[in-house]
């Protein structure tokens, strides 16, 4: 169980162990993830995608190569991306204790699991609004390697209304840097 706050791995390891899933290892950090994975190459790692300035988002294709990555997280837009990285499963941390526990069980048999509330909003287009024009021209001008300055010079805006529409960005797609935003834009295809 990947998160970095005790009191959330405390109630997690509690409402599984409740239903007889036992969390073995703990990690608050990508850092100690790594570690934790390397050691004792658990069956599902359970992640959370946002650790304090850490994206766990990163960490997807690394930890599913070796274990069924389960997403838990706030952030239901991220759906798409994290399955698209790797991971067998997402649920929402505002999901009821019967889908995580569900989840953590499909996983750990080698299934993909989808929380069911967000499944119906994916289906039904609700789920990852999608990018305004502005957001998609800033994103291809940064994907093509132009600073903000630059940006701001191609769009006639202002360096801080730059600025402000990467973190936007950054916020919403759960990525970290200006790195992770280019390589988001690459993949799929702006």
């Amino acid at each position: 169980m990947v998160d970095d706050h005790p009191t959330v791995r405390a109630g997690i390891r509690s409402a599984l162990a409740e239903n007889g899933v036992a969390a073995v290892v703990e990690a608050d950090s990508l850092a100690g993830a790594r570690r934790v994975v390397t050691t004792s190459h658990p069956d599902v790692v359970l992640l959370d995608l946002g650790l304090g300035r850490e994206s766990g988002m990163r960490a997807v294709p690394e930890f599913a190569t070796g274990s069924g990555v389960l997403v838990h997280t706030m952030h239901s837009d991220l759906a798409t991306e994290a399955l698209s990285r790797g991971a067998l499963g997402f649920v929402a941390k505002t999901a009821p204790v019967g889908v995580l526990v569900a989840a953590v069980r499909a996983v750990a048999a080698g299934r993909r699991y989808l929380d069911p509330a967000l499944a119906a909003d994916l289906a039904t287009g609700l789920a990852g609004r999608s990018l305004s024009a502005r957001e998609r021209q800033v994103l291809e001008l940064l994907a093509d390697g132009l600073t903000n300055r630059q940006v701001a010079g191609v769009l006639s805006i202002s360096v801080r209304t730059v600025e402000n529409i990467r973190a936007s960005l950054r916020n919403r797609l759960g990525l970290v840097d200006r790195a992770d935003l280019v390589a988001y834009a690459r993949r799929a295809g702006r």
